[in-house]
């Protein structure tokens, strides 16, 4: 009797907590972003520009993801894996979204949001997988008969929702950069949502973030558009919760049952 009465108390607590939760979930799955650089765009996005027979600036390798977290970035910095040792098509280029659990230097996707409002309950980051390197036109130190120092990469991506980014313009969506230090690179500009049960996907510009301020470049300059389709994956937090508080105060019961 004294257990019945406790079970019944228990479950009365979890159902409480179920109350005050989300009625679901969701997460992402698969799907990538796909990018395309405007390359005159780039490179009137920034100011330096000492040699009239090359771009300020342009996009010089495109890694995948697999491509990337087998290289060092010694190697990232200096490897011509692209035929060729001049700018590159921007076109095309794509970041597969990551799991929620990764290897190398990816980083994991930890995005939820409530189906019914994504803005207002966006948390978490969704994971790209691949990397960029650029070319600034700017004097630097010459070793080994060529320029040190004047090339740029970006990548460990993760695609994240901030409200309080939705300033000048930008959509509160945005590309961070986290090799060597967390910079947004690009916020996502024009963005159109569209949404299903089954899908999520955002089309628009990318605007150049401040994390290239340093390098002279202008920030909310639109350097080219994006689209980007993931999978929405539900995940009933009412349903999850009470199963496991459940299966937890089963556990707890039966563990006291058998020491009696």
């Amino acid at each position: 009797m004294n257990y019945l009465k406790k079970l019944v108390s228990q479950t009365a607590i979890v159902l409480l907590t179920i109350s005050s939760l989300p009625s679901f979930a969701s997460g992402v799955s698969g799907g990538a972003m796909t990018i395309n650089f405007d390359s005159t765009a780039l490179a009137g996005a920034f100011s330096h520009d000492t040699d009239p027979t090359r771009p300020a600036f342009y996009l010089e390798e495109y890694f995948d993801s697999s491509s990337y977290n087998n290289l060092s970035i010694d190697q990232l910095l200096t490897t011509h894996f692209i035929e060729g040792t001049g700018e590159i098509s921007g076109l095309g280029r794509t970041l597969v979204v990551n799991g929620t659990v990764v290897n190398g230097r990816n980083k994991a996707t930890t995005f939820s949001f409530d189906t019914t409002d994504l803005k207002g309950t966006a948390s978490g980051v969704i994971g790209l997988g691949g990397a960029f390197r650029y070319r600034i036109d700017a004097p630097f130190s010459i070793q080994d008969g060529e320029e040190a120092g004047n090339r740029t990469l970006i990548g460990d991506f993760t695609l994240e929702y901030n409200e309080s980014r939705e300033i000048n313009g930008h959509s509160g969506w945005a590309l961070f950069n986290h090799v060597s230090w967390r910079a947004n690179v690009f916020d996502l500009d024009n963005v159109v949502v569209s949404q299903t049960n089954d899908t999520l996907q955002l089309v628009g510009n990318l605007a150049l973030g401040e994390g290239f301020d340093h390098l002279g470049g202008s920030t909310g300059a639109i350097v080219g558009d994006f689209s980007f389709q993931t999978t929405v994956v539900p995940v009933p937090a009412a349903v999850w919760f009470f199963a496991t508080g459940l299966l937890g105060l089963f556990a707890s019961n039966k563990g006291k049952r058998n020491i009696a």
